[in-house]
């Protein structure tokens, strides 16, 4: 005599599939996958990645009066 409980399985996981997997593809097509400055792989939402390029730069003299440098006491 035949086990038919395999085919159930797969029955049921192919049915469950169609609703777990639909929302998986569609969350992980809107992220970006990217890595941070220490090497460590993140996945970063595309819509937070476009609003940070967005962003207006900083000029390098803003990056300069920024930054606690022994340098620039002695320059001033």
């Amino acid at each position: 005599m035949e086990d038919n409980t395999g085919s159930k399985d797969k029955s049921r996981r192919w049915f469950l599939s169609l609703f777990a997997g639909t929302n998986k593809k569609a969350a992980d097509a809107d992220m970006v996958k990217m890595l941070t400055a220490d090497g460590k792989l993140v996945q970063v939402d595309r819509a937070v990645l476009e609003a940070a390029s967005k962003k207006q730069k900083s000029a390098n003299r803003e990056i300069y009066d920024w930054m606690q440098n022994p340098s620039k006491e002695n320059n001033s």
